[in-house]
């Protein structure tokens, strides 16, 4: 009766020892808005600023105090987020990027090449190609940069030179701020 007691303690801890545990998931990013402040707010009178080191974007009213700050993500060390003072060109609630996107069948919408960055050369047969969706667009640049709602773990920089944003606060600086409104991402 030992024995077996031994030899099930013993297949326990083996076996414990053997399961690799999960690492960690990234934090999720944050935000936070200041309701009635934000609401105050005159889009005249609002400005966007970036931090690329911090990873964080702040909407700011006419003295500077916050109205709405949140967690984002610039471009990767290949492709990285200009730096400078930029006027928003474009916005568009439902954006599809016309380089990213994937191949989906014509019938049944299915993903048939899930990553076709720049969709050059002939598509794959009986598929068409689908921009990645970038809801509550504000165009930065004439060569495609932007803010706009994209995933990604914080403090990790993921896009190909936008700013990623979650999807509430984005909302929020989409609907206050106007085309011509200021952005300006810093490095520091």
């Amino acid at each position: 009766m030992l024995r077996l007691a031994l030899l099930a303690i013993a297949l326990a801890c083996i076996s414990a020892c053997s399961t690799a545990s999960k690492p960690p998931a990234p934090p999720a990013p944050k935000w936070s808005v200041n309701r009635d402040a934000y609401e105050a707010a005159k889009p005249r009178d609002v400005r966007v600023e970036i931090s690329l080191a911090k990873m964080e974007a702040r909407l700011l009213d006419k003295a500077g105090a916050t109205l709405v700050e949140m967690d984002c993500s610039p471009g990767v060390p290949e492709h990285p987020s200009p730096v400078g003072t930029f006027r928003v060109m474009e916005k568009k609630a439902e954006k599809r990027s016309n380089l990213y996107g994937q191949y989906v069948d014509n019938t049944t919408g299915e993903v048939v090449v899930a990553r076709a960055w720049e969709h050059k050369g002939p598509p794959p047969p009986n598929t068409k190609w689908l921009g990645i969706m970038m809801p509550f667009w504000m165009r930065l640049t004439d060569w495609g940069i932007g803010m706009h709602v994209g995933g990604f773990p914080r403090g990790v920089s993921t896009s190909h030179g936008c700013i990623r944003c979650m999807e509430e606060p984005q909302r929020l600086f989409f609907e206050k701020v106007p085309v011509g409104g200021e952005v300006r991402i810093r490095r520091d």
